[in-house]
């Protein structure tokens, strides 16, 4: 029996089939190798974590080690110190090399011990005296930066740091992101960071604000939509090679257009569709095809609908507005404004506001857009019974077969 290479669900592991993000993959490579801080943003379920993934197993190959946090954890600086006082010694199998290199480290202390409820080896700290929690996290940042110089030659270490935009809610005075980009801008040739974050407008004010910390200090990278050629080739050779199955480019081509190109949505069919497959040993009937699709589009109306039901109404109003009439060049044109939305100027503003604020809409060359493919599809259908996406999904499937 063929493994499924469509994983929903988790992140992709190194390893496992991962449909492509070459340039990417690339890109996130060359600044290892540079030690080039980078910033990579995008709204959440695009595949920001099985990127990271693929890199950190490959720069692992090469002898790189790898430390990852997830910010989303903390919830105060005391809660962030801890993550960091463990991260230091996170790197399984490296921790007498890693004791060695912190001998000489007067105001922490290691120490290692045995777990009671696991019996598992743990390390804790013993700080030789209190200290501020901003210096003590400061004190911490600065030994794992510099680990790779105070460890045996060849060591380098990659700090990858999910949901980085945390520090700024834990702070929003922006004393956290100053810290860390001090410490950041002492790294040598050996270390690197890389900052990943899912909340797209808090995250390019904290990197491309003329005022912030990070500044012309990281290099952005924004996680788009899967390539349409990418996933093509993807499914095909991979139903070609597992199943023995040829499935029509344009069969690829309509379901991709369906989603958007949203890795989870694309993921989710073609994981569905796989087991349809293997289960029958032949090609399933186009009606199969449509009610995979159906359910996967009622079930992400529901999660939107919940999701937007947290908005003002006004906002809510706005979203849809916008879905209905993307992209929106002139936002408070009379046209959109009083005919489409029937609202004062003060009213808009305000919506507009927090829609940036949910990462919701963003601007481009040709106006306001919906960030989430998944999230437009669910607008557009919203009001549609399940006989009407039917009708939506068949149209779309059957072209190009």
């Amino acid at each position: 029996m063929a493994q499924n290479p469509f994983i929903v669900q988790r992140p992709i592991k190194y390893g496992e089939p991962f449909c492509d993000r070459r340039p990417e993959m690339q890109q996130l490579e060359q600044a290892a190798n540079r030690s080039e801080a980078v910033c990579i943003l995008s709204i959440r379920r695009f595949g920001k974590t099985s990127l990271v993934n693929q890199v950190i197993g490959r720069l692992e190959e090469a002898g790189w080690l790898s430390i990852r946090l997830d910010l989303s954890r903390c919830f105060s600086l005391r809660s962030m110190t801890r993550e960091f006082e463990k991260a230091l010694f996170s790197l399984e199998g490296k921790w007498r090399r890693l004791l060695e290199g912190l001998k000489s480290v007067s105001r922490i202390r290691p120490q290692l011990g045995i777990d009671p409820l696991t019996s598992q080896p743990s390390i804790g700290f013993d700080f030789s005296r209190p200290v501020d929690e901003m210096e003590q996290l400061k004190y911490i940042l600065e030994k794992i930066v510099s680990l790779p110089e105070r460890a045996e030659s060849g060591i380098r270490l990659c700090l990858v740091l999910d949901e980085f935009q945390n520090i700024r809610k834990i702070d929003p005075k922006r004393d956290l992101e100053w810290l860390f980009r001090s410490v950041f801008q002492e790294r040598g040739r050996f270390f690197v960071p890389f900052l990943l974050g899912s909340e797209r407008h808090l995250l390019n004010m904290m990197i491309r604000d003329e005022s912030s910390a990070f500044f012309k200090s990281v290099t952005p990278m924004t996680l788009e939509v899967l390539p349409e050629g990418e996933v093509v080739s993807f499914v095909k050779n991979h139903f070609k090679s597992g199943l023995g199955l040829d499935v029509p480019e344009g069969r690829i081509k309509g379901i991709y257009r369906i989603f958007g190109g949203h890795p989870f949505a694309i993921n989710w069919y073609w994981a569905e569709i796989w087991d349809l497959q293997e289960r029958s040993g032949k090609p399933e009937p186009t009606e199969t095809w449509v009610e995979v699709a159906i359910k996967i589009i009622l079930n992400q109306r529901d999660y939107y609908e919940a999701m937007n039901s947290r908005l003002p109404i006004g906002a809510r109003k706005v979203l849809f507005a916008i879905a209905a009439n993307e992209p929106v060049k002139k936002v408070y044109s009379r046209k959109f404004m009083v005919e489409t939305l029937g609202m004062a100027q003060g009213s808009l503003q305000s919506a507009i506001k927090v829609l940036f604020e949910e990462d919701k809409i963003r601007k481009t060359p040709r106006g306001l857009v919906i960030n989430d493919p998944l999230e437009r599809l669910s607008i557009a259908v919203s009001e549609l019974d399940e006989e009407a996406i039917a009708a939506f999904v068949r149209e779309r499937i059957d072209i190009g077969k």
